[in-house]
């Protein structure tokens, strides 16, 4: 079991006992899937919560070899997912909050079928309501193919965090300690600036540049795709305060 705290909100994640708990590689069927869901949409293809795909489209896509071994991994992986549930607490006001569990995954099927010489298969997940609510009422900012070449767990996670809340901004900073919380890391603080310092020497992360501010102790995920429009706008507004706050240190109001 493992648990999170945020100021007063907690969430636990809990492994079904005998698989263990969903990984960070685990996700990548559940982004998968999530993606083929998001595209059925774009396309105005009709949708529901269960979908279907080839084991096959799904190995090239998340950069992973074609064989025997891959085949048992995703039933593995999809058994984890299916068998994780997450508890959370959620604040109405100070005399009402409520406690609420859910699941990564609802169910799976992995269906084999011989055609000729060939054998065809097709896996159907099927999303829990919570999730299928949320990728069909708000749009999903789209990931970088390159993330499923992304080796490292933490990495892959710190792209995710950058992706959530950076997303087409300029910039965003936090502060290592924030960062460090965001990423559910069990790692020393130490261990974690470590990370943070390699991963600002190979800058490797899809979509986004890092640094690490030493003196303040932040960390900065900055946009590669300048000229979007939304970046623009970021860095003008990122310009303006920028400037303000050189102002009023200047005259010292």
């Amino acid at each position: 079991m493992r648990e999170y705290k945020n100021k007063n909100v907690t969430v636990t994640v809990r492994p079904a006992v005998e698989i263990g708990i969903a990984t960070i590689f685990d996700k990548d069927v559940w982004i998968y899937t999530i993606s083929k869901l998001q595209e059925a949409i774009n396309n105005n293809q009709p949708i529901s919560r269960t979908v279907c795909f080839t084991p096959y489209d799904y190995f090239i896509t998340t950069n992973r070899e074609i064989g025997g071994r891959t085949y048992k991994e995703l039933e593995k992986a999809l058994d984890r997912l299916r068998g994780t549930s997450i508890t959370t607490n959620i604040y109405h006001s100070q005399d009402k909050q409520e406690s609420r569990g859910f699941g990564l995954i609802d169910s799976w099927r992995m269906v084999e079928e011989k055609k000729g010489k060939l054998d065809i298969g097709m896996v159907e997940v099927t999303l829990p309501n919570w999730l299928y609510q949320a990728v069909t009422n708000t749009k999903v900012l789209q990931i970088s193919p390159d993330y499923f070449r992304i080796r490292k767990a933490i990495d892959r996670r710190l792209y995710e965090i950058s992706r959530k809340h950076c997303g087409k901004q300029h910039e965003w900073v936090i502060s290592l300690e924030l960062l460090h919380l965001k990423t559910g890391s069990t790692a020393s603080k130490a261990e974690f600036k470590r990370s943070i310092k390699n991963l600002v020497k190979t800058n490797e992360l899809p979509d986004y540049e890092i640094a690490y501010e030493a003196e303040k102790d932040y960390v900065i995920f900055t946009n590669r795709n300048q000229d979007s429009e939304a970046a623009q706008k970021s860095k003008l507004r990122e310009g303006g305060k920028k400037a303000i706050y050189g102002l009023k240190k200047k005259y010292g109001f």
